[in-house]
């Protein structure tokens, strides 16, 4: 594989896309396929956001990557982010059409229990950074240990241990709040 020369593929170097497009999209279509089948979604899915997020780099003279920092993470784990926050936004978006037809349908049945169920959870999570909830996800559900997921994400031990922190306060705050 050669190298992504991102100034020439910014200038719109169609041999640089190419590259990049190859090179990328292996990562990048695992972590949407990933976020959606755990969400119970189908595979077929993660097709649309990838070619979704592609355009969305391009868009605006290629406005997003040129926002890239190498200094603050490696490409794919720039990428990565991105291509979750997009499946996650997808999920959203079907999650609040879904839940519309729910509270129609509900409407008049209030019922004031308020014990926490998995459904509730699952939104709470779904509230976190998108980098604090891949470090949860990975610890919790990958069951990984924080050099693990450091070296999965190419960022320290100890941010790692630092975004689990603060992604903990945050739910129990929330939950505390209901």
């Amino acid at each position: 594989m050669s190298e992504i020369d991102l100034d020439l593929l910014v200038q719109g170097d169609h041999r640089q896309w190419e590259n990049f497009v190859r090179q990328v999209s292996p990562v990048v279509f695992s972590v949407i396929k990933k976020t959606l089948v755990a969400a119970g979604r189908d595979e077929e899915e993660a097709h649309d956001i990838l070619q979704e997020m592609f355009a969305k780099l391009c868009a605006s003279n290629f406005l997003l990557l040129r926002k890239y920092n190498p200094k603050k993470a490696k490409l794919t784990t720039w990428l990565a982010v991105i291509a979750r926050n997009m499946a996650v936004d997808y999920l959203r978006r079907c999650r609040s059409q879904y839940c519309r037809m729910d509270e129609i349908s509900a409407k008049g049945a209030q019922n004031e229990d308020t014990s926490l169920d998995a459904d509730r959870i699952m939104l709470s999570f779904d509230l976190l950074p998108a980098r604090q909830m891949m470090v949860m996800k990975l610890i919790y559900e990958k069951d990984m240990d924080v050099k693990e997921v450091a070296r999965f994400m190419g960022i320290t031990e100890q941010s790692v241990r630092s975004m689990r922190h603060k992604a903990v306060v945050k739910l129990r705050h929330m939950f505390e709040q209901k």
